[in-house]
């Protein structure tokens, strides 16, 4: 039996339009060396979006600050969880000195919802 594609929600596509496009921006302006970056902190996120969710990713994004980090990335795969703890993550990322990148793995994991 072929599996469906989850049904799509508007209002959360034209909600991460914006920081997708932040996101490429941001590594675009990334110098293009054969080097790799040393200075790059990576969160992991598995599982529901809460308030200690949110915590740990405020608190990584105050080390690599701290750390002179050149990019955080951050890898998510979750059901999505509290809109709150959501929206206190983005606004981290929008405040963040320190350029972000995000992105869903590994395969067949999901962000929705909140995520």
């Amino acid at each position: 039996m072929p599996l469906k594609p989850a049904p799509k929600n508007p209002a959360i596509i034209s909600a991460m339009k914006p920081l997708v496009f932040l996101a490429a921006l941001m590594l675009s302006v990334l110098p293009a060396t054969g080097q790799a970056q040393s200075d790059v902190i990576t969160l992991e996120v598995e599982g529901g979006i809460g308030v200690a969710t949110a915590d740990y990713i405020l608190s990584g994004i105050e080390y690599a600050e701290a750390q002179n980090a050149e990019l955080i990335v951050l890898k998510l795969d979750t059901p999505g969880g509290l809109v709150a703890s959501m929206r206190d993550i983005v606004s981290g990322i929008l405040n963040s000195s320190v350029p972000f990148a995000t992105y869903v793995a590994p395969s067949g994991a999901r962000a929705d919802s909140a995520g």
